[in-house]
């Protein structure tokens, strides 16, 4: 008898444990906040993060930014001339926390916050949140979705959905094929368009936003020995409420195919030139 209830307090003991542990992982890999969120899209969190202004709680335009390098910011920040309207763009860093949006909003300096401050400049009353996921050396193949939790993809998905309980997701944007023009037996340079297009349809389908805007950019200058094959794939990419901008005449470092610090500044504006062009009515709504 002594024993039986020795056993069963060992039980109860071993699924409390479990309990515990799987409730601590949920909340870290899909928090409450991001549960009640797809549960009742109108969900807003009852607790501040106080990194955002009262006024601005709740009230985000959410942009994802994925891609490699160029996505990622690759300028030197003591070339960088900080932007206007910093006090209405925030930045969900890999810490999941919201922090006031400057550069580097990485490692250095890339298209993030010129592109948020370009917005708000055509759309005084828009609050900017910024979710920016780009990893330099990356193919397209690496951006498919996957179920691995050390995926890109599901980096994307977390940090987004943790995100949105601050705002509305408002659109994608994407930077990314130079890897693919090296022309490795893992690259994809002739069927770029097939596996960019699957990653949009998938991340609309996750995100539940069948029409999320999407604005990518055909890679620029290069001489990899499937560049050219790159740019013809990029511009077969034919899916709805998708565009896609040029940076053929931005500067490049030296050496590099990655862009200077003003370049990166001008690249911004021009995702947000494209963005208002195509998509207005949703920075609005």
């Amino acid at each position: 008898m002594k024993g039986s209830g020795i056993v069963k307090i060992i039980l109860v003991m071993s699924a409390s444990m479990i309990l515990f542990i799987s409730g601590a992982l949920l909340q870290k890999f899909y928090p409450l906040g991001t549960i009640l969120k797809k549960l009742y899209p109108g969900y807003t969190s009852p607790f501040k993060d106080e990194s955002i202004k009262d006024q601005h709680q709740g009230k985000l335009s959410i942009f994802i930014l994925a891609g490699q390098a160029n996505m990622e910011g690759y300028g030197d920040v003591s070339e960088y001339e900080p932007l206007l309207n910093q006090d209405r763009i925030y930045v969900f860093d890999d810490k999941y926390k919201w922090k006031t949006g400057k550069e580097p909003v990485r490692r250095k300096v890339g298209p993030s916050i010129s592109f948020a401050s370009e917005l708000i400049k055509n759309s005084p009353d828009e609050v900017i949140g910024i979710v920016n996921v780009a990893v330099g050396n990356t193919n397209i193949e690496q951006w498919s979705k996957s179920y691995s939790d050390t995926s890109l993809y599901q980096n994307l998905m977390k940090r987004t959905l943790a995100a949105s309980t601050q705002g509305e997701i408002k659109g994608l944007l994407f930077y990314q094929g130079e890897n693919d023009a090296k022309g490795g037996p893992k690259n994809h340079y002739d069927d770029w368009d097939i596996l960019f297009e699957k990653f949009i349809r998938n991340v609309r389908h996750d995100l539940e936003c069948d029409s999320l805007p999407v604005v990518f950019s055909q890679i620029g200058r290069g001489d990899f020995v499937k560049w050219e094959e790159v740019k013809e794939s990029q511009e077969r990419v034919n899916l709805n409420h998708v565009t896609m901008i040029k940076s053929d005449d931005l500067e490049y470092q030296k050496d590099s195919i990655h862009f200077t610090t003003s370049a990166y500044m001008v690249l911004g504006k021009r995702f947000a030139k494209e963005y208002m062009d195509k998509f207005r009515e949703r920075i609005k709504n």
